[in-house]
């Protein structure tokens, strides 16, 4: 099975100055736990509710202040949408990542994150 089929699109993105209460309303609004952080039209990190949680709220910064670029994660991690599933879960238990970006065609076309792995029951019985 390829991971394309359990992956959520479009991956919604924000600017790396943006603050971290933006993002945070970004994700709750959209129900994602993650953004693709940007610096003008380049790709440069992903802002996951655990940044915001670890980075800020946890040593008391203020949300409105601290900009994205400050609590990113990097580098983005990619894969192409046709690997195989079980291919994907080994490889992030190897990184010790939660979140892995899909490509197609050196495009980013969608996101595949461990939450997303509860849906491979359901497929199965398909």
């Amino acid at each position: 099975m390829k991971i394309s089929i359990l992956m959520e699109k479009p991956v919604l993105r924000i600017a790396e100055d943006a603050s971290a209460l933006e993002a945070a309303v970004m994700m709750g609004k959209n129900h994602v736990g993650s953004l693709l952080a940007t610096r003008s039209d380049a790709n440069i990190g992903i802002i996951t509710e655990r940044d915001i949680m670890s980075k800020v709220i946890a040593n008391k910064r203020n949300l409105e202040t601290v900009q994205i670029k400050e609590i990113l994660s990097q580098p983005i991690v990619t894969i192409d949408q046709d690997t195989d599933v079980e291919k994907v879960i080994e490889f992030m238990a190897e990184k010790g990542i939660r979140r892995i970006l899909l490509t197609e065609k050196e495009q980013i076309v969608g996101i595949f994150s461990t939450s997303d792995i509860i849906k491979l029951p359901m497929l199965n019985q398909q």
